[in-house]
This record gives C-alpha cells, structure tokens and sequence, in this order.
C-alpha cells in the first residue's frame, strides 16, 4: 500500500528541485515578452496545453487580452503580438507548425519546454526558450518494454504485464510522483507574479478579471 505522507513528501521535493533548476534569465526573457505584447496567444496539446491555457488565464485576470489558438473566438496574429507555447518534447509536429505561422505573420514566439531548445523543432523558432529540466532516472532497475503479443483488451486499450516486481513497481511509484507538468504548473505562477511587477498590476486585479459568468 502507497504510503501518501512519503508520496506527498517526494512530490514536493521533486517540484522543488525542478524549479531550482530554471534559469531565471529565462524566466525574465519570456516575462519582458509577455509584458511588451499587444496581445497574448496559447497552443499546446494534452498536459502540455492545459497548462499553458492557465498560464494564458493568469494573464487575462492581470488584464491582459488573450486568446487560445484553435478557439472560434480567437483572432489572427500579428506583428506586437506574442504565441506562448507549452510542450515537453519542444516537437510536436502541428505546434510546430503553428510557431512557424506565428513567426511568419510577425509576431514573438515563447516556448516552455523540458528538452535542450537547440534539439527541438520549436525550440529553434521560438525568440525566446524556458527549459524546465526533467529529473534523472534514479531508478535502481532497467524498465523493458513487453511483449505485447500476451497483451489483454481491457476496453480501453492494452494493457501489459511489464514484468515489475512488487518492490519495484513501489519505488517507481515514489520516484515517478511529479516531474515535468507539475512544475510547469508551478511555473505559471512565477510567471505571473513578475510580469505583474513590469506591466505594474496590483495584487487586487486577478479580483477583479477574476471569471464572473460561472
């Protein structure tokens, strides 16, 4: 059985030790950005675009204008305008391709990212790159993956025996807690409080722009 105190207690030293490891020139890099933009886009897919989306919604309850990239609402990009873009691989293929477009029409490119940007697809059309480093494998075993043939159909796909032991399957429980998206999420929240400083936004406006159609 999980032990949630030790689970909770990995899960706070892995965001920490993530978040130690920005490079806070990045972080103001991609602060002056957003701060300067005339308008504020997000893409992203799966986790990665879930939490650049709230990174976008911290910036619209500081009074910035925001928009998603695939929303019927959103409009077209232009020069003064900037595209904030979350992906931990820095190569999915059809956000790269929307950077590229961004950068075509003008406007500034930001990328959130766990992988080396000169090794990414969207890491080398961004202006401007945030790597959030990926913890070691500090696991003590070799995962390998199975054989899928002895595969069983549960309805929501297939599911594999991988062969792990009871001891091992509790140590990666433990070391595989939080990585890349959890502090990326953390992130957000740096983020937001220095672009607040530069554009000059007071602690009470998130109240006011604060979502009142619930």
């Amino acid at each position: 059985m999980i032990d949630m105190k030790k689970l909770l207690d990995c899960a706070g030293k892995n965001i920490a030790e993530i978040l130690n490891s920005v490079d806070v020139d990045q972080i103001e890099a991609i602060a002056q950005e957003i701060a300067k933009a005339k308008r504020v886009y997000t893409a992203g897919w799966g986790r990665a675009g879930n939490i650049i989306r709230i990174l976008g919604m911290n910036m619209s309850q500081i009074g910035m204008l925001v928009y998603c990239v695939g929303d019927n609402g959103t409009p077209s990009i232009h020069p003064g305008d900037v595209l904030l873009i979350n992906s931990g691989s820095g190569n999915t293929k059809t956000i790269a391709v929307i950077a590229q477009q961004a950068k075509e029409q003008g406007a500034r490119v930001c990328l959130i990212s766990g992988s080396d940007p000169t090794q990414s697809k969207i890491g080398q059309i961004a202006d401007v790159n945030v790597v959030v480093p990926r913890l070691p494998n500090r696991l003590s075993f070799e995962i390998k993956r199975p054989d899928t043939s002895k595969a069983v159909n549960k309805g929501l796909g297939m599911r594999v025996d991988w062969g792990l032991t009871p001891e091992q399957r509790e140590e990666l429980a433990y070391s595989n807690v939080t990585g890349y998206y959890e502090a990326s999420f953390a992130l957000n929240e740096v983020i937001r409080k220095r672009v607040m400083e530069l554009i000059g936004a007071k602690d009470e406006d998130p109240m006011y722009y604060h979502n009142n159609l619930e």
